[in-house]
């Protein structure tokens, strides 16, 4: 992998002059530690992932675009490199689901480097995938090459994913899943693709036509947004997308999507980049459709103050649930906390907390 997680930090860039990395792993076996350690030298990286205190896998690459080493040799270079003076470790906690998703993922070999959004369709190619009951991850970086997260494919299904936020901790979600693979087609992005050898002629012929230069027509995408718009999307699609599920499984199918497109309405004037009539902004089949003109903020503020105004027509729709407002405030406390976090990075978490008064 090129891309790894960075859970909640523990400790960040102890000096290997200072810091016993064997003695670091007695004390996290001891403490039934779930996480990852990153090693960093002048002429190496790599990854240790721990599940409750025991060592399940790592990763080393002794110099970019290097074969990597995975496994047991992994573990035991970076033990060996970690008696230098000259690197640093960091320790990041992760949840124990996820830390197995990374570490058994190592296996999967690198399939195609570098396609290109501009000439592979990634919602085709993922077709195709699922077709072949692929099994594997999909590593996804900016235009910039910056990374933007991993998507994990079990039998052609993507079931999990997380985004790889410039600072701060990476944010887990498949409900996201859909939002990401939108956005990295729409604005433009590269993705490196892992599975097992032997992938199929069908597949081969996608990536055949970003070899002889064939490409895809050009949308109207919109112009570049502020950092972090798009994380922010993410997070409000996952929002979005809980309340509806709690709603309409308490009312019927469309009972949110109804209601909140009416608080939309009301509140026009005061967001029209909300407005679903001017064609900028929808929401549907649980995904956020944006291609209007806003800042993360502004966003954020927009989504929050439609939302508490559907509040009451949600209650209207649902004369008979009487905890139906007190649900859906434990979901948004829940939701919250969860990305607390990331919230606060993107100065959004006031914003939404709003709700809870």
């Amino acid at each position: 992998m090129i891309i790894f997680p960075r859970g909640e930090v523990v400790h960040k860039n102890l000096s290997t002059a200072y810091t016993d990395l064997s003695a670091l792993l007695d004390t996290l076996e001891l403490e039934g530690f779930y996480g990852a350690i990153e090693v960093d030298f002048p002429k190496a990286r790599g990854f240790l992932f721990v599940d409750h205190g025991e060592v399940i896998n790592g990763e080393i690459r002794m110099e970019e675009d290097s074969e990597r080493v995975i496994g047991q040799a992994a573990v035991q270079i970076l033990l060996d490199f970690s008696e230098q003076k000259d690197g640093v470790i960091s320790l990041y906690r992760l949840l124990p689901e996820q830390v197995i998703l990374i570490a058994n993922s190592l296996s999967h070999e690198l399939l195609f480097k570098d396609l290109s959004t501009q000439f592979v369709r990634l919602e085709e190619f993922l077709l195709k995938l699922e077709e072949e009951k692929h099994t594997g991850f999909i590593e996804v970086m900016g235009k910039d090459h910056h990374p933007m997260g991993v998507l994990f494919i079990e039998g052609g299904e993507p079931i999990e994913m997380f985004t790889t936020p410039k600072t701060g901790p990476s944010v887990f979600g498949r409900m996201s899943i859909p939002i990401f693979i939108q956005n990295a087609a729409q604005y433009g992005a590269f993705f490196n693709v892992y599975g097992k050898k032997g992938i199929s002629t069908q597949v081969e012929d996608i990536v055949t036509e970003k070899e002889e230069g064939g490409s895809v027509e050009e949308g109207g995408a919109p112009a570049e947004r502020e950092e972090g718009f798009e994380e922010t999307l993410l997070l409000f699609h996952e929002f979005l997308s809980n309340a509806e599920r709690m709603v309409d499984t308490l009312s019927s199918r469309g009972t949110f999507k109804k209601a909140f497109r009416k608080a939309l309405i009301e509140k026009a004037d005061e967001f029209g980049f909300l407005d679903p009539f001017a064609g900028e902004f929808e929401y549907n089949n649980g995904k956020i459709e944006f291609t209007g003109k806003a800042g993360k903020e502004e966003f954020a503020r927009g989504i929050t103050v439609c939302f508490r105004s559907a509040l009451s027509y949600f209650e209207e729709a649902v004369p008979k649930e009487r905890m139906l407002s007190l649900k859906l405030k434990a979901g948004m406390e829940s939701f919250i906390e969860h990305h607390r976090e990331t919230l606060k990075r993107l100065n959004t978490e006031e914003i939404l907390s709003t709700l809870l008064r």
